[in-house]
């Protein structure tokens, strides 16, 4: 059987990069897990903030890399997951992604919420824990056998 792979995808990877190492921790054989940034930037950004509060949890994170958004590429994928802050970023999910694949995580985004680092980070805290129930919730369908 051939491995799937789902995408989680938002605009500066930050928040799809937490259900990235998340889902890595349910080792699915069956599954590529990736994330990128949808944000048309030149460079994918990283802000260290949600990798230290991944630490806190997760003493041994896996390597991660900084992914641009490539269309093709994610089209491609069996399952989308668009992280967004619905308060802010609803209509800045990429138009071109197939609705028959997609799912909507409406997910803070600390940066849009406050400029205050200590703030951002305790709701990064928050949504740290959101995305692991998200991603603990979803494991029944990361599971199923489709053969």
């Amino acid at each position: 059987m051939s491995r799937q792979t789902v995408y989680f995808l938002s605009p500066h990877q930050h928040r799809g990069l937490m259900a990235e190492i998340w889902a890595n921790r349910l080792m699915l054989p069956d599954w590529e897990i990736r994330s990128a940034a949808w944000s048309q930037e030149a460079q994918p950004s990283f802000n260290d903030m949600p990798l230290e509060i991944m630490k806190e949890v997760i003493l041994d994170l896996p390597a991660v890399e900084a992914r641009a958004y490539n269309p093709e590429e994610i089209r491609e994928a069996d399952l989308i997951i668009a992280l967004h802050d619905g308060e802010f970023e609803h209509g800045d999910i990429p138009t071109d992604l197939p609705t028959q694949k997609l799912l909507r995580w409406d997910i803070r985004n600390p940066e849009l919420r406050t400029s205050d680092t200590t703030e951002q980070w305790a709701l990064y805290q928050e949504i740290c824990d959101e995305i692991a129930t998200n991603i603990k919730n979803m494991e029944p369908y990361f599971r199923a056998d489709y053969a």
